[in-house]
């Protein structure tokens, strides 16, 4: 009986030790109790939001410039730089930058993502549901067959009656010949008419090229359509007018402006574009004011 009680007395002792031996520790060592750490919050990052899928309501208006940016246009050569800490206006996303606008100025200028703090604004609040504009409708294109006609045929008229033969007239009493009368006396011959002076030709309808106006209108609608530049679509285009001659980098290029309506973060805005050409063909688009060249 002593020894199952001693038994019993070393396994109580054991279970007692083994319980309270972290809290004895800290009380008589006099250290603090090691606490578990809480796992690290995750955070989101650049790689958390596809930029190409923002609308243009979930994009700031304004953002700040953590890098100093030059630019420069060449048409004037003008060097322009913008400082660190200045709020530009953000126009639109173009892949891995920001098309932005500095306050006062006209000009549009990229920018990498990375030096602005776009993805910081972006980060900071969650983003508002996505609100695309309607893509413009299609215009049908007009039917070549002609619309038939209500009206029935009119019955075709009944022959006039045939005339009686009119009766046959007795021949008149003959006459006696009259006098001979003298000759009347010899005139003088008139005088043989010229050759008629050959008319003017009258000029032909000319079937060569149309004039130079119309050629470049039909160049500029020719680069649109085969998909020369992404910035804007054939259908977007207002106006064509064909423009001077000008002379960018020493070459020398015959100009065209068009108009088109575009969707921007302010709403539809009628902006222009500037095509260069060159025998013929568009080398490249440009923005009138900056001259910057458009993708």
């Amino acid at each position: 009986m002593k020894i199952i009680l001693f038994v019993f007395g070393i396994l109580l002792a054991g279970v007692l030790g083994y319980s309270t031996e972290p809290n004895m520790r800290a009380a008589l060592t006099r250290t603090p109790q090691r606490q578990a750490q809480p796992a690290p919050e995750k955070t989101a990052d650049s790689t958390t939001i596809d930029l190409a899928s923002l609308a243009p309501n979930q994009l700031p208006e304004k953002i700040t410039l953590t890098s100093k940016v030059k630019f420069s246009q060449k048409s004037s050569g003008l060097v322009l730089s913008v400082d660190v800490g200045n709020e530009v206006n953000l126009i639109r996303i173009d892949g891995n930058n920001a098309v932005v606008q500095p306050n006062g100025t006209a000009y549009q200028i990229e920018v990498p993502v990375e030096h602005t703090d776009l993805m910081t604004k972006l980060l900071s609040k969650p983003l508002p549901a996505p609100i695309f504009p309607e893509p413009a409708p299609k215009p049908e294109p007009p039917s070549n067959t002609e619309p038939a006609s209500d009206t029935e045929p009119a019955p075709d008229t009944e022959p006039a009656p045939a005339t009686e033969p009119a009766p046959a007239t007795e021949p008149a009493p003959a006459t006696e010949p009259a006098p001979a009368t003298e000759p009347a006396p010899a005139t003088e011959p008139a005088p043989t008419p010229g050759p008629a002076p050959a008319p003017t030709p009258t000029s032909a309808p000319s079937n060569g090229p149309p004039a130079a106006p119309t050629n470049i209108v039909v160049i500029m609608q020719e680069s649109i359509r085969d998909g020369q530049i992404k910035e804007f679509r054939f259908e977007q285009v207002l106006n064509w007018q064909a423009g001077e001659k000008e002379t960018v980098d020493g070459q020398e290029f015959q100009t065209g402006l068009i108009s088109y309506k575009a969707e921007t973060i302010f709403g539809v805005k009628t902006i222009q574009a500037k095509a260069l050409i060159q025998n013929g063909k568009v080398l490249r688009w440009i923005w009138p004011k900056s001259g910057m060249e458009i993708k």
